[in-house]
């Protein structure tokens, strides 16, 4: 049940458009290409606002909400949740840090709300991987006179790339300083460069191609954050927008998945069988356990994303509960599917069948961070070298 009105019409949205996408979603995956006509109808429906603070235009929804909604998204295409989820992802961390130059946020904002222009954080390098893991990114902001800067480097796994209208990119500031920052560089700007790599496993459709900067100019007014080596970065202190968003996004399709077997459970009987497979033993063990692990990783993953949004103060000792939730999300969600493969059976294995896209879908979800490790020392940082001794219950 939604929790307010305007929670409901935001999963209104979702819901509606879910089956739109579900019926787009097998060519883009098979030709690995960004479906543009799905991100038209989420613009119209004021969906890439959701995030965006009223003051700005926007809808003003919460982690809270949007999590909600990413779930009932993916049930449809789970790679057009993934993708627009990164968006929403930025808009969300930017209005809870409020990180960036004033005259920015609203210059920026104001075009998502004004004609639906997409963001996304680029960060990962070849060399460096996720900046999570640390280490001082290869891409570099340099001096080039008063109020100017060049931008040079090369990024991976950029979202949506040949349809941002400015990618928010993790630079190294080489000024003398030592500080990291992020800069917004609008994707038309000469040396901004798209290379089409995106050829996965899973998440086809997510354009998540490398990004070449090649000598970009830029000013002081695309400076978003620059911080001293060892100061903590303002969108990592809001780290709940993006594990939370990307695991329900993982888990919508788990329950598309889910959904699938049941429908075939019940419609399913070979001639040798005087019922449905529904009524055989193991198929029915299966599917209640599928149901099981749904319904506890969906309570766990909303109610992190509800206690989140309402504790501000809390956030960053919420941290090791973001990072169990999202674990638990998306290995709930590679689990499910596995069991809806074994209950379909052989047909799920054909190219072109939902379940086949799902089993590779849901895998990307192990990778995306907090990967598994880092989650699972989180929690053992937080129970065995804090002071005092800690329950993953604790307030």
């Amino acid at each position: 049940r939604p929790a307010s009105e305007a929670q409901a019409r935001l999963l209104g949205v979702a819901r509606a458009l879910a089956p739109r996408f579900a019926e787009r979603a097998g060519r883009h995956d098979q030709d690995a290409t960004l479906p543009r006509e799905n991100l038209a109808d989420l613009r119209d429906a004021g969906y890439l606002a959701a995030a965006v603070p009223v003051e700005y235009g926007g809808s003003g929804h919460g982690l809270f909400d949007v999590t909600a909604a990413q779930l009932e998204l993916a049930r449809g295409d789970g790679s057009t949740a993934l993708a627009v989820g990164m968006h929403v992802m930025t808009c969300g961390t930017e209005a809870s840090a409020r990180s960036w130059p004033e005259e920015a946020r609203r210059r920026i904002l104001g075009e998502v709300t004004g004609r639906g222009a997409l963001i996304n954080n680029i960060a990962a390098e070849p060399e460096l991987g996720s900046p999570r893991g640390g280490g001082r990114p290869r891409t570099v902001l340099v001096p080039a006179g008063p109020g100017r800067w060049r931008l040079s480097g090369h990024k991976t796994f950029s979202t949506l790339a040949p349809e941002l209208a400015y990618l928010i990119t993790y630079v190294a500031v080489e000024d003398g300083s030592g500080d990291t920052g992020r800069v917004a560089v609008s994707g038309d700007l000469p040396g901004v460069r798209v290379e089409e790599t995106w050829d996965a496993l899973g998440m086809r459709a997510t354009a998540s191609h490398d990004v070449h900067f090649d000598d970009v100019e830029l000013s002081d007014a695309d400076l978003l954050t620059r911080r001293p080596p060892g100061e903590p970065d303002p969108a990592m202190m809001q780290g709940g927008w993006f594990p939370l968003t990307v695991a329900a996004a993982y888990l919508g399709v788990a329950f598309s998945a889910r959904d699938e077997a049941v429908r075939f459970a019940r419609e399913r009987r070979p001639t040798g069988y005087a019922a449905p497979i529904s009524q055989i033993p193991h198929v029915r063990e299966r599917v209640g356990g599928m149901d099981a692990t749904l319904l506890a990783a969906r309570t766990f993953l909303l109610a992190t994303a509800e206690e989140w949004e309402a504790r501000p103060e809390g956030r960053l000792a919420l941290a090791p509960q973001v990072a169990a939730a999202k674990r638990f999300a998306t290995n709930g969600a590679v689990e499910v599917v596995d069991a809806a493969m074994r209950v379909v059976g052989g047909v799920a294995l054909l190219r072109g069948h939902a379940l086949e896209r799902h089993y590779r879908d849901v895998r990307g979800g192990l990778v995306n961070p907090p990967i598994d490790a880092r989650a699972l020392e989180m929690l053992a940082r937080a129970a065995l070298d804090e002071p005092g001794e800690r329950h993953p219950h604790d307030g």
